[in-house]
């Protein structure tokens, strides 16, 4: 399952080993790229800028410096995002985190995806991870993704803006921070929807997967390219709200979410069998090598008890079958 939000503080999701696992980096580093000749700022710098954790400082700084020698990383897209982001508050700023998380969660559900070929499993996408799962799955490229989280997501920012003004008790950087922070930690509701304009063409996903407008609303099956584009209309700014999921039904199981360690969403994992928290390649790799392939325990049905029977189950307690 994909949580609308990868990841709650800055510069976490990377450095909790992505940046040592090259199949992913590899996917990471080109879409980084590509977003960036899109929005002229630069994801990478925009998700380290405001690192609040300094143990991963120096490797962030080398990823940096190496990437800049080699070409992968634009100094004036670098530039400018230190002139649009400058302030922590700035991390929250809508069209930025969709871009980012369209980055890392499309990136990262290909790389499962591509581990997981020999293993049932079953995809549960949320809200906003909508982009990302219809990105991977071959149902629109990841340049129109891109444009459309951009569209949609200044439309929520504005609005947003709007709000924190009204409502300001400090700077109103400060003030949209908390009005978002409220949403995300699900101490506020705001439902904002997706003008049909702003939506990318959809085709149908080469994979099958199951989606939730929000954490609270019933799967529906994304099969064709009308599931996709229905599902493309339901986009709103409310799953990124906090909420406990509805109750599963007796024949699911939630064996793991791809999240962040940090995000509200992680309250849910208990690190049990049943409920596995995908931070990092090793943690995903441990779920598909010893949980994502265990199976329901069979069921031993018994027969009828009657005198045959019980002198026939006597005999295999004794001589076995």
């Amino acid at each position: 399952m994909v949580p609308p939000l990868y990841n709650f503080m800055p510069a976490e999701s990377v450095a909790m080993g992505w940046l040592n696992e090259i199949d992913a980096l590899g996917a990471i580093r080109q879409r980084m790229i590509c977003a960036a000749n899109i929005t002229g700022w630069d994801i990478f710098t925009f998700h380290t800028l405001h690192n609040r954790d300094h143990y991963f400082d120096t490797t962030i700084a080398a990823v940096r410096d190496t990437w800049l020698k080699e070409g992968n990383l634009s100094p004036a897209a670098v530039l400018e995002t230190k002139k649009q982001f400058s302030k922590p508050y700035d991390y929250f700023r809508i069209p930025a985190r969709l871009v980012e998380n369209l980055v890392f969660q499309s990136a990262l559900l290909e790389w499962v995806g591509h581990r997981a070929t020999d293993v049932p499993l079953r995809f549960h996408i949320i809200g906003t991870a909508l982009l990302s799962a219809l990105v991977s799955s071959g149902s629109i490229p990841f340049s129109e993704a891109v444009t459309s989280a951009l569209a949609f997501g200044s439309r929520w920012d504005q609005t947003m803006a709007s709000i924190a003004e009204a409502n300001r008790t400090a700077e109103t950087g400060w003030s949209r921070f908390e009005e978002l922070r409220r949403l995300i930690e699900g101490r506020a509701v705001t439902a904002l929807a997706v003008p049909r304009s702003d939506l990318p063409q959809a085709a149908a996903p080469s994979k099958p997967f199951w989606y939730s407008p929000t954490v609270k609303d019933d799967p529906v099956l994304i099969a064709t390219a009308r599931d996709a584009s229905a599902a493309l209309e339901t986009l709103n700014l409310s799953s990124w709200a906090y909420a406990t999921p509805a109750p599963l039904g007796h024949d699911e199981s939630v064996r793991g979410w791809l999240v962040s360690p940090l995000q509200p969403f992680a309250r849910l994992c208990r690190w049990s069998v049943s409920n596995y928290l995908l931070a990092n390649p090793a943690t995903v790799n441990l779920f598909m090598d010893y949980i994502a392939t265990l199976g329901r325990a069979p069921v031993l049905l018994l027969p009828p008890e009657t005198p045959q029977n019980r002198f026939r189950l006597s005999r295999m307690k004794v001589t076995g079958p």
